[in-house]
């Protein structure tokens, strides 16, 4: 089997990470409201008194064929049942951030590999391993949810529990879902909707997007740590320029003092960014106090920091 794949580079590449990066992260601080949303007859049998296990250790081994597609929102986790009929589950999720009909054949294939290459690890000695999807491409054919194999009377075949984040948008049952519940996935669900219709639109509209989702997490009342996961989230779904997120920084702070909760994701990094180049300068300008005590001259201070010489001085006043 071969399933090479032209591989993005530079800051396409980087930005695809960092987005598949956030479905990874989310799955992992909000595990039990995923399945109980996503894959409702799942979370039913899964025993949450017993914490589940990430293994990103152990799936970072598994590399079939050596190339793979990327793995960047794949996640193994250990769950145990209610009836207790078997040790343990293994519980393979794969996100598809860009699958488009063109993959077709590669998505179920790559599922496949995944599936029995955990099994054959006997990874936690888990007697199952069951594998799911969530797919948040916009092509609404796009169904890639069985891996078949049949030849000379032989069959093979593997069935994916499949969800597609368009559908709520599509159909009729769940867009009432999607209206009614109070599970966090839902402003997951809005903000990858709202992520289709905003890809041509301008900062100042994704601006006015975000910030509503933003408020609207704080009003539906959900947890210090669903927030964080949630906003982290739209965090990276819309993605504004420094200027503009600093404004939205500013009408957060005046929502923290009424709901308690601080917000930590674009701004904390940002705020985290400013400091370190805060304290590079100092470091700079200190540098450059001692070169004039020991008589550089300005020009070659300014060649050795990086200052500028009306910078450097000003340190002579």
């Amino acid at each position: 089997m071969s399933m090479k794949k032209k591989k993005q580079t530079g800051p396409a590449r980087k930005q695809t990470t960092e987005y598949d990066s956030a479905w990874k992260d989310l799955i992992e601080e909000l595990f039990e409201a995923f399945l109980e949303f996503f894959f409702p007859d799942i979370h039913k049998d899964i025993d949450f008194s017993k914490k589940p296990v990430f293994l990103s250790k152990e799936l970072r081994t598994i590399k079939p064929y050596g190339n793979v597609g990327k793995r960047y929102a794949d996640e193994l986790v250990k769950v145990y049942l209610r009836d207790g009929s078997v040790a343990c589950i293994c519980v393979f999720i794969h996100i598809e951030v860009q699958g488009t009909k063109a993959d077709e054949g590669l998505f179920e294939e790559r599922t496949y590999i995944y599936n029995y290459r955990i099994f054959d690890k006997n990874i936690e000695k888990a007697s199952k391993v069951i594998s799911l999807a969530i797919l948040t491409d916009e092509d609404e054919n796009y169904r890639p949810d069985e891996y078949l194999v049949s030849q000379w009377g032989f069959e093979l075949r593997m069935k994916i529990p499949l969800v597609k984040i368009i559908d709520y948008q599509n159909i009729k049952e769940l867009k009432e879902k999607l209206e009614t519940s109070r599970n966090p996935m839902t402003m997951v669900v809005k903000a990858q909707l709202r992520r289709y219709e905003l890809t041509k639109a301008d900062d100042m509209k994704k601006s006015t997007v975000k910030w509503e989702f933003i408020r609207q997490c704080y009003e539906r009342g959900y947890s210090k740590v669903q927030i964080d996961a949630l906003l982290k989230f739209i965090d990276w779904i819309i993605r504004l320029p420094e200027g503009l997120n600093k404004q939205i920084s500013e009408k957060i702070v005046k929502l923290e003092e009424e709901y308690k909760m601080p917000y930590v994701t674009s701004w904390e990094r940002m705020a985290k960014e400013e400091g370190v180049k805060q304290g590079v300068k100092q470091g700079k300008l200190e540098t450059a106090r001692r070169m004039l005590n020991d008589g550089f001259s300005i020009e070659k201070i300014s060649e050795y920091t990086g200052l500028s010489e009306k910078e450097i001085r000003q340190l002579l006043q």
